[in-house]
């Protein structure tokens, strides 16, 4: 009996569950809210995972942009454009996930795919840094804004806690 070589992460996610839950989405089998909630789960710690599931994704996938039916420069900017505009973001520390309305897009920095409902993609090595920056940019934003968010209902509760405290007529 031989043991499987790949490392289990804490909640025994590895790269070849992703792997099959990517080619899963792919033929019908699972839905895309499903594989998705498989990359939520992983932790901070699980980042390496990303990045091996990657060079997996990549050993048969076609580099981006090739292969495909190009519609022009103009209507692609504006296709990727929306999707990235439209798109909410994930990171793992050394590695980021952007989903958007019709691709999710897997990126360590130094390489990424771009994964479709019909098949997978490869990113060069730099839109692959830019799109891991964007995937911090967004999450980095989002907490801001949770935490600015916080502090206004902070003071808000603090605002009314005094006003009404303030109004109660001492006893004398």
């Amino acid at each position: 009996m031989t043991a499987s070589c790949a490392p289990a992460y804490s909640d025994g996610m590895t790269e070849e569950t992703l792997l099959t839950a990517v080619h899963a989405w792919q033929r019908g089998a699972l839905t895309r809210e499903e594989l998705i909630s498989q990359f939520v789960t992983l932790s901070r710690e699980d980042a390496p995972v990303i990045g091996q599931l990657i060079g997996q994704l990549a050993l048969d996938a076609l580099p981006h942009g090739q292969g495909s039916s190009r519609t022009g420069t103009a209507a692609s900017t504006d296709v990727w454009r929306d999707e990235l505009m439209s798109s909410r973001a994930r990171t793992w520390g050394s590695a980021g996930l952007l989903v958007g309305p019709s691709v999710l897009i897997l990126t360590d920095g130094r390489q990424g795919v771009v994964l479709s409902e019909r098949d997978t993609r490869t990113l060069s090595s730099s839109v692959s840094g830019s799109v891991m920056l964007l995937c911090q940019t967004i999450v980095l934003a989002e907490h801001a804004l949770n935490e600015r968010d916080m502090q206004d209902l902070r003071e808000q509760r603090l605002q009314s806690a005094s006003t009404s405290m303030s109004e109660i007529d001492p006893i004398r």
